[in-house]
């Protein structure tokens, strides 16, 4: 026990290297996607657009930003002057009263720091910002959806129009880029954006109301969240402990039998186990997220699970008075050891195979998780049943479960003594498992067994099973894929808002980028044709709004310049062109060879129409790059929004194969445990259904599947299968002659377990309930779900099925008790119906000394356990009213 807790506590070191990554992109996007390899392509050939021709379109990435929208207070139309006037005022505090300064003391306000030369050209919506449109708005003069050469409907809310005329808007979005052309600027940036969220948190407005973010708001928000809820742990820790220690509790005056004690060691493990691995796997530099924050609500409630198994294992051992510790040792190994070893495995088995997964934050935190399922178990027999050896030592003496060195004696040696005393004093070594079983042990599987044992009872499981069922096929068919990354924010928080807003009153219209990543012939009519015919594809989408081109080729070919008479003039001329006032926003959209003499590569950018759901918004990207697969041109379909549309796409493949190998992996640790495939058969079936539960009721708590969820089904898989497992092994492992008697015995070794677990689990997790984070919100949904249904399906739905085909699995040699004698040869006599006071045993003459007793015997004794009392030589009287003692 010394030497486990050391070396937890030696692995905890490791927690002085834990780095945090709270990156969105990294952690909930796939790694290495196409997305981000077109991405590198394109940001190879071209970097980032330069200052004196930046346009926010040319970006390989999201950039640095700035963003602010100004909704009317009542909803209603801003077309009066008095709203554009409002909003002039908020660009002017954004544009010159927002400061910072850099080490030498130099002050920066946002034109010093603009991505453009021209501070109007890095804001995206700057139209709005002309006095030509502030005139037409007013007068009610402007058009839409383009007003001149520019497109309005990214940055109008809810915006109304009839015959090409804006009719009403309830707002506007305004987008400030800011510089990333070397670190120092860098830095400089996004301490203005800081300054930019400080300033705008405390702007007074008249008409408006506004929302703000900056390109860092999510990272922030993450960090904020994660911090916030640490709270939730200790009172979790605090809920956990009490219950399982209440759990151990006897009520029955015996102070010796009590293992209250043990309920605080059993938490104790795991909690030991999430100290070392935290420090063991940032040790070896795995890096922390936010969601590995909910580990220790899973590993806690593996923990207890475990703890209550074992002692349930050592609860059915014979008793101290007939046999050694070293005995009842070897028997709850034997019944409960093997129990906890295959849970261990399985949910240990389900991590290792989620940290396969192309989702970073699903990888770290299945080793994070795995690694603590394992360190849990290590501790759970070194260090819990070490405990648990100690205990047994202190029952064996007879000393109080509080004050240990105080050996105490049995209520009836206490002649005289106050009720006081006689309550909290005496105590005897426990004979059966009814005098160590606290009321939490004892009635929850009594009311199991209550229902399972009556016709009635039977339906209404079956009823409910079938509803449940219709309930989460309906819920399956139904459910979406894919993670609004606003949810990730606490609603209370400004992204929150913002995002929201941008969700209700704003169009989604990414720009695409058609990039031709290798050298061309762009003078041959033949690479031209080829060209356009790649666009006229991408603009045969529903979803490519047709009207907007910004191509380069087009507008060269339009001017009076262009020459096509060979390669070499074809880019010479287009030089001249570039650097002409017609040009020169295609700058950065062509890539030439050091010689000037090839185009190495060009893009030509679309737009895409309104795309709001995640289901359009995969689908749009996959047919994008059907597009490009079928074409003998080498290019690429790219827009930033791409690298979080990837996870719509690989985030129900990628589940169901995690899914899918955890399951069969699970299969096969069972079959190697318990070799029976008809019990491999029902543990797979149950598992299935329990699956399609959680996914099912995943969309009535409006849940999508995404790479946060993903997580939480991972994890699942291994939870789901716990208590399925120890139903069935307790079927597997305990004997009787009939139906009733092996049903009552499985629950009594398994039922009271599984429960307590259970709900000492629940009231974990119901602490996430008040959370402001989202993931620990899907968390504590989704583990509700898992450990409900596996409860239900464990107490009820599994039982009931064992208990059905019973007969299929119990055979002769299954519940055949093997008696010993020194004379086999010698005839036993049938047994006869018991009364109280009838001595019982197995042979007929008293000299054979046998010590066991037959089949009928034995269903009695499990029946009307605690009425038997030992009279020696392995003879027990039954004794209904009071103890014999002679």
């Amino acid at each position: 026990m010394i030497c486990c807790i050391v070396f937890n506590l030696l692995w905890t070191i490791g927690l002085i290297r834990i780095e945090v990554e709270n990156d969105a992109e990294i952690l909930y996007t796939p790694m290495n996607s196409q997305a981000i390899q077109d991405r590198s392509e394109i940001r190879n050939l071209y970097g980032d657009p330069t200052d004196s021709h930046f346009r926010s379109y040319q970006l390989t990435d999201f950039g640095l930003y700035g963003s602010v929208m100004i909704i009317s207070k009542q909803k209603t139309d801003i077309k009066t002057q008095a709203y554009v006037d409002e909003i002039n005022s908020i660009h002017n505090v954004i544009n010159t009263s927002i400061t910072v300064s850099d080490s030498s003391g130099t002050v920066y306000t946002y034109s010093d720091l603009s991505a453009g030369s021209d501070p109007l050209q890095a804001i995206s919506g700057s139209t709005i910002l002309s006095q030509a449109f502030q005139e037409n708005l007013v007068i009610n003069n402007v058009t839409y959806p383009f007003f001149g050469q520019n497109t309005l409907t990214p940055f109008l809310a809810k915006a109304v129009s009839k015959n090409g005329m804006l009719t009403s808007t309830i707002g506007v979005k305004l987008q400030y880029y800011l510089k990333q052309t070397n670190a120092s600027m860098k830095e400089l940036s996004k301490s203005w954006e800081k300054a930019f969220v400080s300033r705008l948190e405390n702007l007074q407005t008249n008409l408006t109301d506004i929302a703000y973010t900056f390109s860092d708001s999510l990272e922030t928000e993450l960090n904020k969240n994660t911090n916030s809820d640490i709270k939730l742990f200790s009172v979790t820790f605090t809920l956990m402990m009490v219950y399982a220690s209440i759990a151990s509790l006897t009520i029955n005056c015996n102070n010796v039998a009590n293992r209250m004690n043990l309920g605080f060691a059993g938490i104790l493990a795991p909690v030991l186990a999430i100290a070392s691995a935290f420090g063991f796997v940032s040790a070896i530099g795995v890096e922390f997220t936010n969601i590995v924050g909910v580990m220790p609500f899973l590993v806690v409630g593996i923990g207890i699970d475990d703890m209550f198994i074992l002692m349930s294992g050592m609860a059915d051992a014979p008793p101290l008075t007939k046999v050694s510790i070293k005995e009842r040792m070897k028997f709850m190994m034997k019944k409960s050891g093997v129990a906890i070893t295959i849970t261990s495995i399985t949910d240990l088995l389900a991590f290792v195979i989620g940290a396969t997964s192309v989702f970073k934050s699903i990888r770290n935190f299945c080793i994070y998780t795995g690694v603590s399922v394992f360190f849990c178990y290590l501790n759970q027999l070194f260090f819990l049943s070490p405990a648990i050896r100690i205990n047994e030592q202190r029952t064996m003496e007879k000393r109080h479960f509080c004050c240990s060195c105080k050996v105490v004696k049995r209520k009836q040696d206490y002649e005289g003594k106050s009720k006081c005393f006689l309550l909290c004093v005496p105590g005897s070594i426990p004979e059966t498992r009814l005098d160590v079983e606290s009321p939490m042990e004892k009635y929850p599987k009594k009311f199991i067994l209550f229902v399972l044992n009556h016709t009635v009872g039977k339906g209404v499981v079956i009823l409910v099973f079938l509803a449940y069922l219709g309930a989460s096929i309906y819920g399956c068919m139904n459910l979406q894929q894919g993670l609004q990354l606003f949810n990730l924010a606490s609603k209370d928080s400004y992204f929150y808002k913002y995002s929201l807003w941008d969700e209700n009153y704003f169009t989604t219209e990414p720009m695409i980028t058609l990039c031709v990543t290798k050298v061309q012939d762009y003078h041959r009519t033949e690479t031209q044709n080829l060209l356009n015919s790649v666009i006229s594809k991408t603009k045969l989408d529903n979803y490519i709004d047709g009207s907007v081109e910004i191509n380069w080729l087009d507008s060269y070919k339009k001017s009076a310049v262009y020459d096509s008479s060979s390669e070499t003039n074809f880019v010479n001329v287009l030089i001249n062109f570039l650097g002409s006032q017609d040009g020169q926003s295609f700058t950065n959209d062509i890539v030439l060879d050091k010689s000037n003499f090839k185009i190495l590569s060009s893009r030509i950018h679309l737009k895409a129409q309104n795309m709001k759901t995640s289901n359009e918004q995969g689908d749009f990207m996959k047919r994008m790059r059907e597009i490009t697969d079928g074409t003998e041109l080498p290019c690429i379909i790219y827009t930033p929004a791409f690298v979080f549309f990837e996870q719509y796409v690989q985030i129900l493949s990628s589940t169901l194969q995690t899914v899918g190998i955890a399951i069969a992996a699970m299969l096969v640790v069972t079959f190697i445990f318990m070799p029976d495939f008809r019990v491999v058969l029902i543990v797979c079936i149950t598992l299935i259904s329990i699956l399609a539960g959680i996914f099912g009721f995943m969309y009535y708590w409006d849940l999508t599947l995404s790479s946060i969820t993903m997580i939480h089904l991972v994890m699942s898989v291994g939870f789901s299968v716990d208590f399925s497992v120890h139903i069935c092994h307790a079927f597997m492992s305990v004997e009787g002659e009939s139906r009733k008697i092996i049903l009552e015995n499985a629950m009594d070794r398994s039922g009271g377990p599984i429960v307590n677990a259970a709900i000492s689990t629940l009231l974990g997790i119901g602490m996430l309930a008040f959370s402001r984070s989202y993931i620990f919100n899907s968390f504590g949904i989704l583990m509700f779900l898992v450990i409900g249904f596996g409860l239900i399906h464990a107490s009820f739905f599994l039982p009931l099925f064992l208990y059905a085909i019973i007969p299929c699995i119990h055979n002769s040699e299954m519940t055949k008790v093997e008696h010993s004698s020194e004379d086999d040869s010698v005839p036993k006599e049938k047994p006869v119906p018991s009364l109280s006071g009838k001595v019982f045993s197995q042979q007929s003459h008293l000299s054979q000394g046998m010590n066991n007793y037959t089949q009928a015997n034995e269903d009695m004794y499990s029946k009307h356990r605690g009425k038997f009392t030992d009279i020696g030589d392995g003879y027990k009287m039954y004794q209904p009213h009071k103890k014999y003692e002679d």
